[in-house]
């Protein structure tokens, strides 16, 4: 019995390791500063704007988008209009 519950930890562990290293975000709270950063949102709507972009993007999208490097006009005007719906939703729900 005592081997299962040993099994089951290291496979936890394993889970949790690959979670916190690879799974996460790496642009969310620094998107979220920026955002801050800006004076024109409260921290509540950054979070909820963050969250609203990072469903809708990868995380090298969002920093493509925060270094402004974003391929074409096309590509552009997309991220601008997703980004300004977002800040339309979040304003509203606050």
């Amino acid at each position: 019995m005592a081997k299962v519950f040993l099994w089951i930890s290291a496979v936890m562990l394993a889970i949790f390791v690959i979670k916190t290293q690879y799974l996460t975000s790496k642009t969310y709270e620094p998107f979220i500063a920026g955002c801050v950063a800006s004076g024109n949102a409260t921290p509540e709507q950054c979070t909820c704007l963050s969250d609203y972009v990072h469903k809708r993007y990868s995380d090298n999208e969002v920093q493509a988008v925060m270094d402004n490097r974003l391929g074409d006009a096309l590509s552009q005007r997309k991220v601008e209009q997703d980004i300004l719906r977002g800040s339309q939703l979040c304003a509203n729900e606050q």
